[in-house]
């Protein structure tokens, strides 16, 4: 149980980080209102959850929800809680679902490619 707390927090603050680094560099307080962000921002998101994913094997599932649901505590800091944040949160929600299918495939993608 322990290690799940610890990827938990690993992966929870490695993801705020990177959703607070992309609301800055975009100058946006919403990480999803950034230009880019079907065409590099999510991406990099799925690679972020891919390499978590990796990185802790056994709760590998976890990271996709804990990447993607890591813009929600980033629009909290940068914008006010509204009404809204109940949408952002469905909108994390459907945004975790391939992460988790990334996150859950990492681990015998990374066997079969070492083993080649």
């Amino acid at each position: 149980m322990k290690n799940l707390w610890l990827a938990t927090l690993v992966a929870s603050i490695v993801s705020v980080s990177f959703w607070l680094a992309v609301s800055w560099l975009a100058e946006v307080d919403e990480p999803w209102d950034a230009g880019a962000y079907w065409t590099v921002i999510y991406p990099a998101a799925l690679a972020l959850t891919l390499m978590l994913g990796l990185l802790f094997s056994k709760h590998r599932w976890l990271s996709g929800p804990v990447v993607m649901f890591g813009q929600v505590p980033c629009v909290m800091m940068n914008a006010e809680a509204g009404p809204l944040l109940a949408v952002g949160l469905l909108y994390a929600l459907l945004l975790s679902i391939p992460a988790v299918l990334l996150s859950w495939a990492a681990r015998p993608l990374y066997r079969r490619l070492v083993a080649n």
